[in-house]
């Protein structure tokens, strides 16, 4: 409704559309919410139910009832309604009558509907009895929103599925659509929260919420999304170092070393609270080119080598004739590895492409890169950096590496050395050679054989666990191994070097991503999360290179992680795939943009405004024939008001209405009675006559306008849908 302004005298405008609002936010909460748990029935009936009980909350609140027999209402309703969506599935008589279907069906639309629509009322009716409480609205529906939501911002980008299939299927990142989802219901939510005294002010608020809402948007475009936290497992993502793609001359000449001495800093500490948030979170996207089944049944990325015993632990080597082969800055240009393995019967050429959803303080790469470059980003939005990798890996199955000499005939004393230091406590010398008692006499001097006799006790003796108690002490990895022998993959990593190394087999301790085969499914893309951080060792073998040698314990006190999404991993990877924009030719752009279906979807959404907008003005001219007694003086009046601002006239700031009407006297004459007898109507004055008079009166003043305004005018301010709106 109007406002009613004299001397101090105000009223709100237009409760209705409020109300409305309110149900709309409810209703889409309940809707959203509900969509991901239950089926067709249940979301429907959530809708239906947030309806009624934004609607009997309203009326409730102007009754007398209390507080008291709300909540008892909201009890009865949910009991009774409980009590028939079990009856519907846990009798047989009605599953019978019904079949199991059906039963379901009703069972679930009863559930959802006595779930939301207590809720909803209960929420209403304490917002209109105390406007305060009306927070407790929003609290709702921004909760739900949240829930449904939160995978997203998890990482999981095709998630909610609804959102996400719609936005895949024509090929358009799902984050502008709830980018588009969001600025609706924010703005909905603002209008929940608007105190609306002036009715002019409707349009700046929501233009300055649309304005809002495209500045984020554009903002999203420019900055990327929400990045996923992968809680920063195993120091492997971060903020890359400053010079970051700075490389050395390495590159060009094959030797040398473009090793930053703040490296050594990158330590793999021990912990004893090792964290498992965001497990499930992407950090990056891997596209094999070629198809390969590595023979240990895990696909392994190295980031970084440790390889320097520091007297506690191993930190990253801080000599340049060492772990040449890990790649220590993102490539600005094609480089060469240093030290990579040849092609041979034991490694294969195998190019890869690399899409890190997340910073990373140093590239990762396929078991032992050869080389790399960088590529263009298909989605800079989504993707941080991408690059391509050139990896020679493993193909010789470990069996037929038995008899392979450790190390390389060109290293020097010193790097022997390097490789094979290990603490100097004797138990590790001793558990080493009481190891190799087990194997047969035979392969008692093979490296391999050594190493996989290592990898077995571990196995078998071995409890993984991210709680441990060993960091503290002098000798984290002697703590781990000749103590509980309980610990996580850095104390497993830690052990198998040491006792590698006693044994004369050059090894370190590598980090970086481990990927079950079977995680690749049947496609070509693997998805690398934060779960798959990992630390694993690793001997050097002649002609064959580093060769991983990585402990699985049999006995785990954690919950494991649980296999990828593959739908997340197939989109992902198909967000590779695509071209950049500047790539595309015009037929490209034309299917991917789809025109003519954007001029429709537009065409449409605008003639649904001029019907909407038409549809109110139509209903502000008719609703007072059929309006209450009690009603028509403010009916009436405002149906005068829109035929004055149909030629033109409308009260100016300030004006009160007795003068706005001394002011329109001469154009027509019959409102400045009409506004006299409506604020007599709504001051409650003992002489406001007969509400019937309303009506020929409103009849009078468009008659009048008609008589006095140029044709032309008038049948302009009758066309104008949105003529309504500037009169106050």
């Amino acid at each position: 409704m109007t406002n009613v302004s004299h001397g101090n005298v105000s009223q709100p405008v237009m409760p209705g559309l409020t109300s409305f609002l309110r149900a709309v936010v409810l209703a889409t909460a309940a809707a959203v919410l509900c969509w991901p748990l239950t089926v067709t029935s249940g979301v429907l009936l959530a809708v239906l139910g947030a309806l009624a009980g934004a609607v009997a909350g309203d009326l409730a609140s102007r009754t007398r009832l209390r507080f008291s027999g709300m909540l008892a209402i909201c009890l009865a309703v949910l009991a009774a309604g409980t009590w028939t969506a079990r009856l519907a599935v846990k009798s047989e008589t009605v599953a019978r009558a019904l079949g199991p279907v059906a039963a379901l069906w009703i069972s679930e639309a009863a559930l959802w509907l006595v779930l939301v629509a207590p809720v909803v009322f209960g929420l209403r009716f304490l917002a209109a009895r105390r406007p305060v409480l009306g927070v407790l609205e929003v609290l709702a529906v921004g909760g739900a929103l949240i829930v449904s939501l939160a995978a997203h911002r998890e990482g999981m980008v095709h998630r909610p599925l609804p959102i996400g299939d719609w936005a895949w299927s024509r090929g358009l990142d799902p984050v502008l659509a709830l980018l588009v989802l969001g600025a609706f219901v924010t703005a909905l939510l603002a209008a929940l929260l608007i105190s609306e005294d002036r009715r002019r002010r409707l349009p700046l608020h929501f233009g300055v919420l649309a304005a809002l809402a495209l500045l984020l948007l554009m903002v999203v475009r420019v900055t990327g999304v929400p990045k996923p936290d992968p809680a920063g497992e195993l120091g492997l993502t971060g903020e890359p170092e400053d010079g970051e793609d700075q490389e050395g001359a390495a590159e060009d000449s094959g030797g040398g070393s473009s090793r930053d001495p703040s490296d050594e800093l990158d330590d793999l500490e021990f912990r004893d609270e090792y964290g498992s948030g965001g497990q499930q979170a992407p950090v990056a996207v891997v596209l094999l080119h070629d198809d390969y089944s590595p023979p240990s049944g895990v696909y392994y990325f190295r980031q970084s080598a440790f390889s320097q015993y520091n007297g506690r632990r191993l930190v990253q080597a801080t000599r340049d004739d060492v772990d040449r082969d890990v790649v220590p800055r993102f490539p600005a240009r094609p480089l060469r590895v240093p030290d990579a393995p040849a092609v041979s019967d034991k490694r294969m050429d195998l190019r890869t492409s690399m899409g890190l959803l997340v910073d990373h303080v140093r590239p990762f790469a396929l078991d032992s890169p050869a080389a790399l470059r960088p590529t263009r980003n298909p989605d800079a939005m989504r993707f941080q950096r991408t690059f391509e990798v050139l990896s020679r890996v493993q193909t010789l199955p470990y069996p037929e590496m038995i008899g392979l000499e450790p190390g390389t005939a060109g290293w020097s004393d010193e790097q022997w050395e390097h490789y094979t230091e290990a603490p100097a406590d004797p138990r590790y010398e001793e558990l080493a050679e009481r190891l190799m008692g087990f194997l047969k006499d035979e392969y008692r001097g093979d490296p391999l054989a050594q190493a996989l006799a290592i990898k077995a006790f571990l196995d078998k003796q071995g409890i993984y666990s991210r709680r441990s108690s060993h960091a503290g002490a002098d000798d984290p990895t002697a703590s781990f191994l000749f103590g509980d022998l309980t610990g996580y993959c850095v104390h497993f990593a830690h052990a198998a070097t040491y006792l590698m190394r006693t044994r004369g087999i050059p090894a370190r301790v590598a980090a970086g991503y481990a990927i079950a085969e079977a995680a690749r499914g049947s496609g070509s893309t693997l998805m690398v999360r934060g779960a798959d951080a990992h630390a694993w060792p690793e001997i050097y073998l002649e002609a064959a290179g580093w060769v991983v040698i990585d402990p699985a314990p049999e006995q785990t006190l954690d919950e494991p992680a649980g296999p990828p999404d593959q739908r997340l991993q197939s989109m992902l990877g198909e967000m590779m795939r695509q071209q950049r924009p500047e790539e595309m030719d015009f037929e490209e752009a034309r299917r991917l943009f789809n025109w003519p279906q954007i001029r429709k979807w537009l065409l449409l959404a605008l003639l649904a405004l001029l019907a909407a907008a038409y549809a109110v003005k139509f209903y502000r001219t008719l609703v007072p024939f059929f309006s209450r007694p009690l009603q028509r003086y403010r009916v009436a009046y405002r149906a005068a008001l829109d035929r004055l601002a149909e030629v033109g006239l409308k009260r100016r700031f300030g004006e009160s209405r007795e003068d706005f009407a001394a002011r329109t006297r001469d154009l027509a004459p019959s409102f400045d009675e009409l506004t006299r007898r409506h604020l007599g109507w709504a001051l409650g004055s003992a002489e406001r006559g007969d509400a019937g008079g309303f009506s020929r009166l409103m009849i009078g003043v468009e008659r009048e306008l008609r008589r006095a305004t140029p044709l032309w005018r008038w049948l302009a301010g009758m066309l104008n849908p949105f003529s309504w709106i500037k009169a106050r």
